[in-house]
């Protein structure tokens, strides 16, 4: 009992001096931990698309990856926030495809902006003053203007949702998947912003997405352990690589700062292939399936 205790105030205690409360500081590692590595699969995905025919096809995938991330990092930099603004969106559409159900044009559109919606202007807008700080360590000024385009979408999304419940009253198979938006819409108002949101993407996103590639895999014939390989691979290199940038920023920033900057820059750079890939490719050619 009394190691526990230890072991718990010494954790609170690091929470502390990063300037995080012990929940976020375990959100965070937990988007890191769990989060970040869902992307490592995109090399099965690669192998599902015919990019590991060969070492060279490989290597072309890897390297044209990596050029996108690092365009995206170097953008960031350059424009933090145009990319800020470019990120959430984004972010609402890759949420909103990965869990939307099949349907006509408006029926699909209106799911992929309730789901996304939820999880990004939602959150924002139920954990104002808290994501304020966030956006403005991200972007290193204040993030006044994105408090107007977050209210405006607000407004938005009272009759995206509306018109979902309306939809999901009238399509019993989507009536599953809004309980589950309506769930998560409550946690997040009762939860630390980082906390809802490692909960959707630790626990929603990265099982729901890494479900379809394994399905899709086993669909292939694609040797499994290949695959596994494949990921711990990126997997390693993604935390090599997060952890030589908060080597790298950390000294001429605040760590809380330069954590939250590696770790959502970071998110950006991987998303933005990561969508090329898996929403601009795999799902063309993927076999329908409910998760």
């Amino acid at each position: 009992m009394t190691n526990d205790f230890d072991i718990t105030n010494s954790v609170g205690a690091v929470a502390s001096v990063l300037g995080f409360d012990l929940l976020s500081l375990i959100a965070l590692a937990a988007i890191v931990i769990i989060g970040l590595p869902h992307g490592a699969f995109d090399g099965a995905v690669a192998l599902a698309l015919g990019y590991g025919k060969d070492l060279k096809s490989m290597l072309v995938f890897m390297v044209s990856y990596l050029s996108i991330a690092a365009l995206v990092v170097l953008f960031w930099l350059e424009f933090p926030e145009l990319s800020l603004i470019i990120f959430l969106g984004i972010s609402i559409l890759h949420f909103g495809l990965g869990d939307s159900q099949p349907g006509s044009l408006v029926q699909r559109g209106i799911q992929i902006i309730a789901h996304g919606g939820t999880v990004v202007i939602l959150i924002s807008l139920l954990n104002w003053s808290e994501v304020e700080l966030i956006f403005d360590k991200l972007i290193g000024e204040k993030s006044v203007f994105l408090q107007l385009i977050i209210v405006v979408c607000g407004y938005v999304m009272v009759g995206v949702l509306t018109s979902y419940f309306i939809l999901a009253y009238l399509r019993p198979k989507l009536r599953v998947r809004f309980a589950e938006l309506a769930v998560l819409a409550i946690a997040f108002g009762l939860l630390p912003p980082l906390v809802g949101f490692s909960l959707y993407f630790c626990g929603v996103h990265t099982p729901r997405h890494l479900a379809r590639v394994w399905h899709a895999i086993s669909e292939d014939g694609r040797g499994r352990t290949k695959v596994l390989t494949l990921a711990l691979v990126f997997t390693l290199a993604s935390w090599i690589a997060g952890g030589l940038s908060l080597w790298l920023v950390s000294a001429a920033e605040t760590i809380d700062e330069a954590i939250l900057r590696v770790v959502f820059i970071g998110l950006a750079a991987l998303t933005v292939p990561h969508m090329i890939l898996v929403d601009g490719m795999f799902r063309r050619i993927q076999q329908p399936f409910k998760v």
